[in-house]
């Protein structure tokens, strides 16, 4: 398995994880609140935190979401949510592996955008 291969699986993955609400039941519910018709989503970078857990979910094929998830509530009024937009997201300084599980994750987004799974 090549490595645009293994960053596709990791992908999916992580996707199944938060709709299943393994990754994060909170993520889940604030993600549902903001975007309740969204189905197909894919986290192209997370950043723990001491205090919270910042995930980027690519949300659709213009946009990102930044999500910031406080690790000490349960609550999802205490989310963070920011979008910007994709072409802002490109322009930040990401590491050569960002860089490549953004456009592996614009690949899976093109393919299922006519599909009806978004």
């Amino acid at each position: 398995m090549n490595s645009r291969d293994q960053l596709r699986t990791q992908l999916l993955a992580s996707m199944a994880a938060i709709f299943s609400g393994e990754a994060s039941p909170v993520l889940l519910g604030a993600l549902r609140v903001a975007f309740p018709e969204l189905s197909f989503a894919l986290v192209v970078n997370w950043i723990p935190e001491q205090a919270e857990d910042i995930y980027w979910i690519l949300i659709d094929l213009d946009r990102i979401a930044m999500v910031e998830v406080p690790r000490l509530s349960d609550n999802i009024s205490d989310v963070l949510i920011e979008i910007v937009s994709l072409t802002a997201y490109k322009e930040r300084r990401l590491s050569v592996e960002n860089r490549m599980k953004l456009k592996v994750a614009i690949e899976l987004m093109k393919r299922h955008e006519g599909r009806g799974f978004i």
